[in-house]
């Protein structure tokens, strides 16, 4: 297991991980750790979500509660008033300490004739003028690389476009009014257009460990910069409502053998994480995540930030990392 330090494992070699037990993994946890401590250091990366448009999406993803094609019962809204979002930014930075802030909205895609587009524009640009040292990041759905380039012109700096699950198997585990290959495309778009890029997916869809290697795979063939893990949550009337929980080792089996083929990205725990990982969370990071999502998600809650910031601390002493290692990102 050491030598998967510096090496990547082949395709095969990172199926058979997902079979050790007991001793062996909790050495592939270890190896994992000291990946994560080795191509990234101790810094732990705190993300906020901002959901700056919600509901109503025309897409059918089976796991999400935004999708018009159920019946969820969240509220709606469209995009936020450019004051809100400013107040939210100066929010971050002056309570938070952000160095990050995202803006996310429910929505097929985005394009330069979307009737969105001039005033997330306009808002990106309001952002960018009030701190230029805070990396702003957009995550709007599919897009092309001219809308793409005019975000980057703007002053946004990464873009979100979940991959979910394996390309071999989206149609079946997420969507059918879209497909793999239009997310693919709308992450090598942001990239041409010099835009870092966000990008991961969710387990407990019913995928095989065959689907979540292929996945990681793909995230590292698109040399992603920040990887999410979200674990799904059985929303009431989406398909997924009645989905079994995941097994807990296998979620923290994907996270380490994740880490071993990403080495250099950043892992961040994402939706799910309290109400699935809850005593094992700091086991996470211990075996490869060096990043996770605080204050809630798009539509559910999550626990105090106290306890969250109060869990940061004790990883950040394992680690044995300093206080100027702590790193906070409001998205």
């Amino acid at each position: 297991l050491r030598r998967f330090i510096d090496e990547v494992p082949t395709e095969s070699e990172a199926l058979e991980l997902f079979k050790l037990k007991g001793s062996k993994l909790m050495e592939l946890f270890a190896v994992a750790n000291q990946v994560r401590e080795k191509y990234c250091g101790n810094n732990i990366n705190v993300t906020t979500l901002t959901n700056a448009k919600a509901g109503e999406c025309l897409e059918d993803c089976k796991f999400c509660a935004q999708s018009i094609h159920y019946a969820t019962n969240i509220t709606t809204y469209t995009l936020k008033d450019k004051a809100k979002i400013v107040e939210e930014f100066d929010r971050a930075i002056k309570v938070n300490g952000a160095d990050t802030f995202c803006l996310v909205t429910a929505t097929r895609g985005l394009v330069k004739d979307d009737s969105d587009y001039e005033r997330i524009i306009d808002i990106a640009k309001e952002l960018k003028s009030r701190n230029h040292e805070i990396k702003l990041c957009a995550s709007m759905g599919m897009t092309d690389k001219v809308t793409a380039k005019g975000l980057k012109e703007a002053g946004i700096d990464i873009y979100n476009s979940n991959l979910q699950t394996a390309p071999s198997t989206y149609g079946k585990r997420v969507a059918t009014t879209h497909t793999s290959e239009d997310r693919l495309n709308t992450l090598r778009a942001a990239k041409e257009a010099g835009l870092e890029i966000c990008t991961g997916g969710i387990v407990g869809l019913g995928e095989t460990y065959e689907e979540q290697i292929e996945m990681a795979f793909t995230l590292k063939t698109l040399d992603a910069n920040v990887v999410p893990i979200n674990i799904l949550t059985q929303v009431k009337g989406t398909p997924y409502e009645e989905n079994a929980d995941k097994d807990m080792s296998d979620i923290l089996k994907t996270i380490a053998i994740f880490r071993l083929i990403l080495k250099s990205s950043l892992i961040k725990l994402a939706a799910g994480r309290e109400k699935r990982l809850k005593d094992f969370m700091g086991m996470a990071f211990m075996c490869g995540a060096n990043s996770m999502i605080v204050s809630g998600y798009l539509t559910t809650c999550g626990r105090a930030i106290e306890e969250d910031l109060n869990f940061i601390d004790d990883i950040k002493k394992l680690w044995g990392a300093s206080e100027s290692d702590v790193k906070f990102e409001e998205i």
